[in-house]
Formats: structure tokens, C-alpha cells, sequence
């Protein structure tokens, strides 16, 4: 079935890394973005759906009203599939019981919590509103009003962080009742804060052999605390994995409302525009035509960040073609230098081939 994606670009306040479409102080918009929803909504009225994810931005920023109304629209207006799953992203410092209840209530089953580290300091240097207490309860909270599916957003190689504060972190989320954890390195977006430090000199971020030491003493770490990895940074209990961003690494069909959502319907790709007073005016979407080898490309690039890497019997039903036909050479090479792997029909990659993925996506471009 069709996934959905919804985006909220309301934020309490921007952190100084984020380069996502998303606003502080516009709170008077809310119930006029709702209204927008929608109507976008209505476009695609009757579509089948197995999966959603509310996004932002902060959805949890909205009133509880709000976040009803929302969450009431995509039953009303989608056929969601009796066994589904359904994700609202939340920063801790924007909840309160009758924002969890609505959520809870309304058919909302996972819920992904923005804590990117335990250490006061490392939040305070990226710009967050909450510190590493309120973080904590509001985990443990959202277990005791009812939340099991709960995922931790983390981040490395932030300023100031070094192995010993990471490790601390996650000695604290293996102790807490969560089933997915999101782990991502600290990228430096240009036109945002942060880069401005950078530029100025005055960040101290990790270099790049402490950045990929971080990474696979995390991966350690979470996995003998039985957190499996199954994407390149994410992780999760057994039947925990996330299914909706599984949509995204395998080229599956999914809808985006709001403003600069994307969709993807198995051949090309739309975009709302990032505008949102345009949005609110209604502007069409754009769409993107992507070649077959735009297609494969980014099926590659997606499939090999999958721990499991990309089954040749599924490459050839979705382009008629054999995987190692197209790129025999490049699957040899990387076999031999053993930065990949054949096992059962599936190529994947190594560990080693992990730290140096980017390389390797490269020449399948």
C-alpha cells in the first residue's frame, strides 16, 4: 500500500542546525495549514494507506484540537489498512497529557521523540529548548500513558561531543522504553547558525576519524543492548523496525500534504512548494519526471543503506533488468576489496563498506 507523509512547519523555535522548511512565530497560521491540509487531502481521498508519518518541523507544537483534527482527517478521508502504523514526531517541552491523549486516542501508535543527546551542554550548543531531564520524563511519560512503539532521535559528532559523553547518552536510552533508535551525524547545512560557527572556526566538531569511531561504538553499544541495525542509522527491537521509512529506502509509493512534501508514485516524483503562504493559497505541486536511470539510481543509493542490502529477484521485477548486468564491475571490485557482500541473492554492504558509503553510492550514480 500507499504510505502518507505529513508535514507541520511550526516549530517553537528553530535548533541551529536545521535547514528543514520550518518556522518559529507563526502560530496565527495553524488552523489556515489545517484547512490546506485538507483540501490537499481531499485529492487523494479513498487511497489506501498502511503507513503515516506526521513530520515537521514540531508537530507537537499544535494544540491538542489541532493535533485531533489532523490525525481525525487521515481516517476520515484515507482507507487506512487495519494493520498500520502511524507516527507522530515530538520534541520533549511540547507535551502535555491532552496533546498524548489526542494523539493516543484519535489511532496515533508510534511516536518519535527529538532528544538528540543526554548532555545539557552538547543541547545547548545546537540550539535545542529542552535539556537532557526533560527529555528523560518525557519518554518515561509517554510509556506510562500508553505509548509501546517509542523511537529517540540521536545525533553525533555534535560540538563538544567526544566518545565518552556519547557513550553516556546511550547508556541512558538503552535504560529507557524505547524500541527504535534514530542515530545521525551532525551535517553542517550552509545558511544555517551552526555553519556560521563553523565558518567563524569557533565549533569544535569531531574530525572524521573520531566522527566514524562515534558511529561504530554507538552500533555496538545499541546492539548489545538488542537494538538490531537495519538501515545505515537506524536501529530497533526485533518487529520494531520503521515501516514507513522502509517506503522511502525501497522506492515505494507514498503521498506528501504540506507544504515542500514530497510524493513519489513508483515513476516520478511531486513537490508542494516551501512557501507557505503560497501553500496556504493553494499552489499546484510541481512534478519531477525521472528517467529509468534516475529510478535505478536512487533505488541503489536507498537500497544499499538497508543493513539487508538489495535483493537481485526484486531489482530485475522492478526494471527488467539484472543487477549485475548494469553494474558487474563495480559489484566485483567492491566484493573483492571487501567492502561488500553476495549472500542468497542480496548484495549489501560491510562494515568496512559502511564507513565509506558514500564513495561507494558514488559509482553507481
Amino acid at each position: 500500500m500507499t504510505g502518507l507523509y505529513i508535514h507541520i512547519p511550526f516549530c517553537k523555535q528553530k535548533c541551529k542546525y536545521c535547514d528543514f522548511v520550518s518556522f518559529s512565530g507563526m502560530e496565527n497560521l495553524t488552523d489556515q495549514y489545517i484547512d490546506a491540509l485538507e483540501n490537499e487531502a481531499r485529492r487523494f481521498c479513498g487511497e489506501k494507506i498502511d503507513t503515516v508519518f506526521i513530520g515537521g518541523g514540531t508537530p507537537t507544537v499544535l494544540t491538542a484540537k489541532q493535533l485531533r483534527r489532523i490525525v481525525g482527517m487521515c481516517f476520515n478521508l484515507f482507507d487506512i489498512s487495519n494493520e498500520y502504523e502511524f507516527t507522530i514526531e515530538a520534541n520533549p517541552g511540547t507535551l502535555d497529557d491532552d496533546k498524548i491523549s489526542s494523539a493516543l486516542g484519535g489511532g496515533v501508535n508510534r511516536i518519535s521523540v527529538g532528544v538528540q543527546s543526554f548532555n545539557d551542554n552538547e543541547l545547548r550548543r545546537i540550539g535545542r529548548i529542552h535539556n537532557a531531564e526533560t527529555a528523560y520524563n518525557t519518554i518515561c511519560h509517554l510509556k506510562k500513558m500508553g505509548f509501546d512503539n517509542i523511537n529517540v532521535d540521536l545525533m553525533t559528532a555534535l560540538p563538544s561531543q567526544t566518545e565518552q559523553s556519547l557513550m553516556s547518552t546511550l547508556k541512558t536510552v538503552a535504560e529507557l522504553p524505547v524500541k527504535h533508535i534514530s542515530a545521525y551525524s551532525l551535517i553542517i547545512e550552509e545558511g544555517t547558525p551552526i555553519a556560521k560557527e563553523y565558518d567563524a572556526g569557533v565549533l569544535d566538531i569531531p574530525d572524521e576519524d573520531t566522527e566514524r569511531s562515534m558511529y561504530n561504538t554507538a552500533a555496538d553499544i545499541l546492539k548489545s543492548n538488542g537494538f538490531l541495525q537495519y538501515e545505515i542509522s537506524n536501529f530497533a527491537v526485533s518487529g520494531f523496525e520503521c515501516r514507513h521509512n522502509i517506503k522511502y529506502w525501497t522506492a515505494e509509493k507514498y503521498i506528501g500534504l504540506g507544504a515542500a512534501a514530497h510524493s513519489y508514485d513508483g515513476k516520478n516524483r511531486y513537490f508542494n512548494t516551501s512557501d507557505i503562504k503560497a501553500y496556504l493559497q493553494g499552489a499546484p505541486r510541481e512534478k519531477v519526471i525521472l528517467t529509468e536511470q534516475d529510478r535505478i539510481s536512487e533505488f541503489i543509493i536507498t537500497g544499499l543503506r538497508m543493513i539487508s542490502g538489495i535483493d537481485e529477484n526484486v531489482f530485475l521485477e522492478k526494471f527488467g533488468k539484472k543487477f549485475d548486468r548494469l553494474y558487474g564491475a563495480e559489484l566485483n571490485k567492491f566484493i573483492s576489496m571487501g567492502l561488500m557482500t553476495y549472500d542468497n541473492g542480496r548484495y549489501a554492504l560491510t562494515p568496512r563498506g559502511i564507513d565509506v558509503s558514500n564513495s561507494i553510492l558514488c559509482e553507481f550514480v
